[in-house]
């Protein structure tokens, strides 16, 4: 079977790819640098070359390379390669088949975005500025941002971490301090820390479609209330010679599509989803379970609440969606525009199955046809509290005032007091700790006979200012600081010679 012939160095590149290995079709893929080399996985169907190819070594490997069709997923903004491409295929002797892919870009007209035709005149509206400048054009333009002095002395340049994107920013005259070598994707949250630390007022990106990051940077401009300089995306040169095999495809989807046509044979596209939901304990990653750990290290994509997400490490894009409907479509989108398998991690504070929203999620999922799903159980507030109070837990009445209706769990705590029994109560802050410590001391009153009540209190439960207390019920009262409680009701039964018990006994 004849190869195909990728131009990438792109996420459409890799995924691209990724998809022809898959459907178990060769392909030579063309990228720049050596860093578009390290991303990309060789493998029995995929063959990197690497190196800027001019217009002659472009025709010779068209020439000789025996392909069935090109594939040009370069960047939006790399007009010269497309048109060289286009050029190429055109003069070739076999007309092959060429398929470009093109990101679709959202026009957003929000009124802290400004667009711009080139980098020019971007550079030169950055004069009338002030404070940091978050560049996130890349290392190619840096001489053009770089002219004006005053502009310099307030880029911070984001690049990949790639040796030539470093020393690019070196001999563009920037410092150490100024440059910020990640991969991405970034996420909103992840643009918007870099917005704080460095104080930045203006962020400058191309207009490179939700693949190059461009919604979620614009989403952090926002939300940080700074301006957002936007570079617009080249017109393709109308008078550049088009193929007559041409055509534009969106998704890997339409790009399967095309090659069905062309190979004469089924060929699958889209993305296979391994979900987990796991517990991580009270908060802190000392907490998490080496299972959840790993989950997390190999994760493609995390879920959780913001304040989980912070304290983890995962190698993955995080959202900060904890519920099936914001979830949900991140999933679908998820597997409309990638490839192969993705593995996803859900975050729930405690343990999956102790007060968790994990089996409303997984019930949830399953509605919407995700099938793959797999649980791991973290550490809960029960087994860690009881821990530290040494408390052995099996026969505990449990309590929740979190979401609970007051009439649902006053009368498990009054059955439980009634009966003596060692009660643990999950609360949503310092207001049910006073209020379950007032409705016991209504109960008591009413019935004289119920035996008082240590309360063996934990205030945010692994973190740095955890705090374990001792109090009576009265003392609860007084509880005020805001964050998360639970604690345990201990039954205080009177010592067998006090006046107390005598007068029991009588």
């Amino acid at each position: 079977m004849k190869k195909i012939l990728v131009f990438g160095g792109t996420t459409e590149g890799r995924l691209t790819a990724q998809f022809l290995a898959e459907n178990e079709i060769a392909c030579d893929v063309c990228v720049a640098t050596e860093y578009g080399e390290e991303v990309l996985a060789e493998s029995e169907f995929v063959h990197v070359k690497t190196g800027r190819l001019s217009e002659a070594a472009m025709k010779e490997l068209l020439a000789k390379g025996d392909y069935a069709a090109v594939i040009d997923a370069t960047h939006p903004f790399a007009t010269a390669v497309s048109q060289n491409i286009r050029q190429c295929i055109a003069q070739n002797a076999v007309c092959l088949p060429l398929y470009r892919f093109e990101r679709k870009i959202n026009q957003t007209e929000d009124a802290f975005c400004t667009y711009f035709a080139s980098a020019a005149e971007c550079a030169e509206s950055l004069e009338a500025t002030t404070g940091t400048i978050l560049l996130t054009t890349g290392s190619k333009d840096l001489p053009i941002f770089c002219r004006s002095e005053q502009v310099k002395q307030r880029l911070v340049v984001r690049v990949l971490p790639a040796v030539e994107s470093v020393r690019l920013c070196h001999e563009a005259g920037l410092e150490g301090r100024q440059i910020i070598a990640m991969q991405g994707p970034f996420s909103v949250a992840m643009n918007e820390t870099q917005i704080e630390d460095f104080h930045v007022s203006v962020l400058v990106t191309k207009e490179s479609g939700k693949t190059g990051g461009e919604d979620a940077k614009i989403a952090a401009c926002c939300k940080k209330g700074i301006k957002c300089f936007i570079i617009r995306k080249p017109a393709v040169e109308p008078k550049c010679a088009v193929p007559e095999n041409y055509a534009v495809v969106n998704s890997i989807q339409e790009l399967a599509s095309a090659l069905e046509s062309l190979f004469m044979r089924k060929i699958k596209a889209g993305c296979r989803l391994s979900i987990t939901l796991a517990g991580i304990g009270m908060g802190s990653p000392e907490n998490t379970t080496v299972e959840v750990q790993n989950a997390l290290l190999k994760a493609d994509y995390v879920f959780g609440a913001s304040r989980m997400l912070e304290n983890i490490s995962a190698g993955g894009k995080k959202y900060p969606y904890y519920l099936a409907k914001d979830i949900v479509p991140v999933l679908r989108q998820i597997q409309a525009e990638e490839v192969g398998e993705r593995r996803i991690v859900v975050l729930f504070s405690g343990d999956t199955g102790f007060f968790s929203g994990a089996e409303n999620l997984r019930t949830a999922l399953k509605d919407s046809g995700f099938s793959e799903v797999r649980v791991l159980p973290g550490i809960s507030s029960l087994s860690y509290l009881a821990a530290k109070f040494n408390i052995s837990w099996q026969n505990v009445r449990i309590i929740s005032t979190h979401g609970v209706a007051q009439e649902n769990w006053l009368t498990d705590l009054s059955s439980a007091v009634c009966s003596g029994a060692v009660v643990f109560f999950i609360t949503s802050g310092a207001e049910d700790v006073q209020n379950i410590a007032r409705q016991l001391l209504a109960i008591k009153k009413k019935n004289p006979a119920i035996c008082d009540y240590i309360v063996q209190l934990g205030y945010q439960l692994s973190y740095a200012d955890e705090k374990l207390y001792s109090l009576s019920l009265e003392s609860c009262l007084e509880i005020m600081h805001k964050g998360l409680y639970s604690g345990f009701l201990i039954p205080k039964h009177p010592e067998p010679n006090s006046t107390e018990a005598k007068g029991k006994a009588d």
